[in-house]
């Protein structure tokens, strides 16, 4: 197998960051399979993306997958196992031996990463589980946590927050790698309360169910929370539902929270102001002018209509493609959908949170003075302990080793604990 592993990473390419269909993947490896087992090489070259056909003439090519028909025979079957960071594995049953094959698509469905690696079955620790959500877009994927149990227990969602946060809140994208949501996840199974926690569309194992970016709407995420807790609420293991969204993963539990029977409610670093507000802030404190032709724009989205000219240095931010998203985005106020709960309700922010301001948690508090607030002293946005020096603090980003701030734990289990 070792012989395999050397000569199968010839076809190992730059991965593409596309959300790949499903569809489309399976039809790519059918069609190998096909070529291969009719020892069609000329036309598995041009399936190849034009980058891997740099790398690998159509000479090279052919004696590159005459070794693997020797080795390894025709290709009997395949089957999905799963999608890691936008590269996808199947399992690969060939005459002489199982293999995984990796593999992407190019924008154009061509060929962008394919090589074949040793199989081995990707197990899961004995407490946890996959679990999937079927939409119309494909199936958003996550993992199940339970405790040891004789009897029903507490289960939380737990939403991760903006951009392309996986379950874990890593992104290979955004530059995060803290484990932070598998470590809650670990700390509540020891404690005897089961979670949820899963990628959103577009992100990780759930790349396949991603919309186009204009497209996709900020009820769409709601939706699928909304999916998850009608599972759970039909799941006989399951005391109550708690539901727990961090950062903008916050909103999207609160209004998940507000239209399905759940028995509380957690935002963990969440904003109370609207987006334009967070953004515009944000804008300001880099250029006065930035944030004044920002705000301009943000009240044409606010009252539903698209802007055709933008300043490219706010491009990125408002491409014409996201802003549907954000119009869709705009029409919920954090404040505002907090008071719509009646249930109990934990705030938690920490103090040396960089990109979401104490007063923020203060705010909501305020919108519904029910609730119960927790300050957490020195925990950061990923939920690790961190001082206020920048620098210090952005390097708990990218440590997946740094425990959760010590004080995090203890507040969420006493409010699952308590909530009727």
């Amino acid at each position: 197998m070792k012989k395999i592993a050397l000569f199968f990473s010839v076809l190992a390419v730059a991965i593409t960051c596309k959300a790949q269909s499903r569809t489309d993947l399976d039809a790519a490896v059918g069609r190998f399979q096909h070529f291969h087992n009719n020892r069609q090489t000329d036309s598995i070259y041009e399936m190849l993306s034009e980058r891997s056909k740099g790398m690998m003439s159509l000479d090279k090519t052919k004696g590159v997958f005459a070794q693997i028909y020797k080795q390894l025979g025709d290709m009997k079957s395949y089957e999905f196992t799963k999608t890691v960071e936008g590269v996808t594995f199947y399992k690969t049953e060939f005459t002489h031996a199982t293999v995984s094959l990796v593999v992407s698509l190019s924008k154009d469905n061509k060929l962008e990463t394919f090589r074949f690696i040793p199989y081995k079955e990707d197990t899961l620790p004995k407490e946890q589980s996959n679990i999937s959500l079927k939409t119309k877009a494909g199936e958003v994927f996550g993992t199940l946590t339970l405790p040891e149990r004789d009897k029903k227990v507490p289960v939380v969602l737990i939403i991760a927050g903006s951009g392309p946060t996986d379950r874990n809140c890593n992104s290979e994208a955004g530059g995060l790698n803290t484990d932070a949501y598998k470590m809650v996840a670990d700390s509540l199974r020891q404690a005897g309360i089961a979670s949820l926690r899963y990628d959103k569309r577009g992100v990780g194992e759930s790349a396949g169910a991603a919309l186009s970016e204009d497209s996709t709407r900020f009820g769409d995420m709601v939706a699928d929370a909304i999916g998850f807790v009608k599972m759970l609420n039909k799941d006989a293991r399951f005391s109550k539902i708690i539901i727990a969204g961090h950062s903008e993963g916050s909103l999207i539990g609160m209004i998940a929270a507000e239209k399905e029977h759940v028995a509380g409610f957690i935002s963990i670093a969440g904003a109370a102001q609207r987006a334009d507000k967070i953004i515009e802030k944000q804008l300001r404190a880099k250029s006065g002018d930035l944030a004044a032709q920002a705000t301009i724009i943000l009240d044409s989205l606010d009252a539903g209509h698209l802007v055709k000219s933008i300043d490219p240095a706010l491009a990125p931010l408002f491409r014409p493609s996201i802003q549907p998203y954000m119009i869709s985005w705009l029409k919920y106020d954090p404040a505002k959908e907090i008071k719509k709960l009646t249930i109990p309700v934990l705030i938690i922010q920490g103090t040396t949170d960089m990109q979401v301001d104490a007063s923020e948690a203060e705010q909501l508090k305020k919108a519904y003075p029910k609730a119960t607030l927790k300050v957490i002293e020195g925990m950061n946005h990923p939920l690790k302990q961190a001082p206020e020096d920048r620098g210090k603090n952005a390097a708990t980003y990218t440590n997946p080793k740094l425990p959760l701030s010590p004080g995090l734990m203890p507040s969420i289990i006493e409010f699952i604990n308590s909530a009727k």
